[in-house]
């Protein structure tokens, strides 16, 4: 069965909009479309820190792991702060999952609505 809801919040400009006599067509739309762009900027800077806090994380999970298994310093501190990492990383786990679903509903805009499929075409002869 085709999911059809997708397609009721497709945001695609038109010369059909009605707009304000006064107001310049083409700026309009040239102002909606930075507008989109930004958003979309914005979102590729949220998951990038996300992923860089996540690999952070996850780096220093491993070294207090290392350290508990040979036993280096004090044990009962090096648990604690293994068991705040591990909170850490249960709420990036949290937030990556709000933000993809943030990104699934997303409505679709001209600029995400397709994708290039190849990067090139070739030709046998």
């Amino acid at each position: 069965m085709v999911d059809y809801s997708k397609w009721k919040n497709i945001e695609i400009s038109d010369d059909e909009d009605e707009t304000h006599p006064n107001i310049d067509t083409p700026s309009l739309f040239r102002w909606r479309h930075q507008a989109r762009v930004e958003r979309m900027e914005e979102q590729e800077r949220e998951k990038k820190q996300l992923e860089e806090i996540k690999r952070n994380n996850a780096k220093k999970a491993q070294e207090l792991k290392e350290k508990l298994t040979k036993q280096d310093g004090n044990l009962d501190e090096l648990k604690k702060s293994l068991d705040e990492v591990e909170k850490e990383q249960a709420r990036l786990r949290r937030e990556e999952e709000e933000l993809k679903k943030k990104e699934k509903m997303q409505p679709w805009n001209v600029d995400t609505i397709s994708k290039d499929g190849f990067k090139k075409t070739v030709i046998n002869k």
